[in-house]
């Protein structure tokens, strides 16, 4: 069975190529979801009818391990998929997501085979959150294999060179696509895909030097979850969400959610300190839950956040 990992930091865009990529596939394909916070949110998010099993209140690296593990088992048993896609949380370290598919194979006798290790980065934030977060952030991008740029239109031709010569500085074997590729053709994007190489490592190779990252995701981010949150107009989501950006309200890097307005309508909203973003999903095929946010970050001021969200 093979095994792809659609990996990025909070907020790059996973979801959307998820939306774009998933289609494309042939064969039967498989979902797992990890959502960092404490509800599921992702899963209702991904278009494509397809199986979708999520993970959420931790990282499957660490507090959902044995989640994971038993969610991989169900998944082969129950679909036999000729692969399974799989959406790490965004503070996931992308060696400890291989590793878990390591314990998975190991434990549970899954005979899978990892193949495609992609990697949304959303190009805004590279240099502030390697100054952040050093080499928590830099492991994700040093062992992708593709690595698509999120957030391109924000940044100057000259500022979006120099930032991908010091991606190609941390990952000089990685493809890196350097237009949007949100704008690709199906055909391109699957030759992309085709160009990347295979994750070449067994899962369970050198398992055992990290079975527990000191430094995981649990020790350096919090997270908190608000439904019922009050109705709002897209203007009030939009103030609310502008105003995740001060400072009494902790270091927010991904705010998300699904919330109604007064007249019925229904948004889906996407925060991180670059991009706000607010759109209306009322006429979508898949019924939405609304009234779901989901924040995360550090040192977060839980009673504020709740007062600018809730009832």
């Amino acid at each position: 069975m093979e095994v792809q990992i659609v990996s990025g930091f909070l907020g790059a865009g996973k979801t959307t190529f998820l939306n774009k990529y998933l289609p494309l596939l042939k064969g039967k394909t498989v979902v797992i979801e990890n959502e960092f916070g404490d509800v599921g949110l992702d899963g209702e998010l991904i278009q494509e009818d397809l199986p979708v099993k999520e993970l959420y209140a931790g990282c499957i690296c660490c507090s959902l391990a044995l989640d994971f593990q038993k969610g991989i088992k169900e998944l082969a048993e129950q679909f036999h998929p000729d692969r399974i896609v799989i959406e790490p949380s965004g503070v996931g370290r992308l060696t400890d997501v291989v590793k878990a598919c390591g314990r998975a194979k190991e434990k549970e006798g899954i005979d899978l085979r990892i193949t495609k290790l992609i990697v949304i980065l959303d190009i805004t934030e590279f240099e502030d959150y390697i100054d952040g977060f050093g080499a928590f952030y830099l492991d994700q991008i040093q062992n992708a294999g593709l690595i698509l740029l999120s957030n391109l239109e924000q940044v100057s031709k000259e500022e979006k060179n120099r930032l991908i010569s010091e991606i190609r500085e941390v990952n000089p074997d990685a493809v890196i696509y350097e237009d949007d590729w949100r704008k690709m053709e199906d055909a391109a994007l699957l030759e992309l895909l085709d160009m990347t190489k295979d994750y070449e490592n067994d899962p369970e190779d050198d398992m055992e030097e990290i079975m527990m990252s000191p430094a995981s995701a649990d020790k350096i981010f919090s997270s908190m979850s608000i439904e019922n949150a009050r109705e709002m107009t897209a203007h009030e989501l939009e103030k609310a969400l502008y105003g995740l950006k001060d400072e009494k309200y902790g270091k927010v890097l991904r705010a998300k959610g699904i919330v109604k307005a007064s007249d019925e309508r229904v948004f889906h909203f996407d925060f991180t300190p670059s991009i706000v973003e607010v759109v209306d999903i009322s006429n979508a095929v898949r019924e939405k839950k609304a009234d779901k946010i989901i924040v995360i970050g550090c040192n977060l001021n839980e009673t504020a956040i709740w007062e600018l969200f809730s009832i």
